[in-house]
């Protein structure tokens, strides 16, 4: 599986409580079991980081960001989501986005499969190096998905495909319904890729 160069999830809320979030109060709740490397504590903003995770919390936004992405972190950090969503239930939960980076070389990819450019017109218009890119939105089980991908003219050549599955949410029981789909968002985004490939 081709994996992100960088994920996390964003779970959105009406009323967390960050004050609550404390470095003692996320290990004794088994939502965190790494050694945290950097914790800030306030009244109304949480930052706690490991050396693969960091979590972040306002009062209306939870982020669970992965730092060393791996298909272990990626199951990890869903399974952290849904651990902190359990012990609040309560909690008016209004939607959830998984939200993935990949980072291609220009040369391996064909965008035309996406973009069918006028080159002639926009290098008129333009200049004979452009880069182009495109916003797709789409439909993914219970997702509108965007999925947005951005060229450059650096050196490198690369290309940046960004995806968030953002879904609406009513309570605890969607918010763990849509972490339980990371894997087939996974398996979606790799179908994608590979689709655009030049070697697909």
């Amino acid at each position: 599986m081709i994996l992100p160069s960088s994920a996390n999830i964003v779970i959105l809320a009406s009323n967390y409580n960050p004050s609550i979030v404390s470095k003692e109060w996320l290990y004794q709740k088994g939502i965190f079991t790494e050694t945290v490397r950097n914790f800030v504590h306030t009244p109304v903003f949480a930052l706690v980081e490991s050396e693969d995770f960091g979590l972040a919390v306002d009062e209306e936004r939870l982020q669970i960001t992965v730092r060393k992405v791996t298909q272990d972190s990626l199951n990890a950090s869903a399974s952290i989501a849904e651990k902190f969503v359990d012990i609040l239930p309560e909690t008016p939960y209004k939607g959830i986005g998984l939200n993935y980076r990949y980072t291609f070389p220009r040369e391996g990819y064909d965008l035309h499969t996406i973009l069918s450019p006028n080159n002639a017109k926009l290098s008129e218009l333009l200049s004979s190096t452009y880069g182009l890119g495109a916003t797709v939105v789409f439909e993914f089980e219970k997702f509108i998905v965007t999925f947005t991908v951005s060229p450059s003219l650096v050196k490198e050549q690369q290309i940046r495909m960004n995806f968030n599955f953002h879904s609406n949410t009513a309570n605890v029981g969607e918010v763990k319904e849509r972490l339980s789909s990371q894997m087939r968002t996974l398996e979606k985004m790799q179908t994608i890729i590979q689709g655009l490939s030049k070697d697909g």
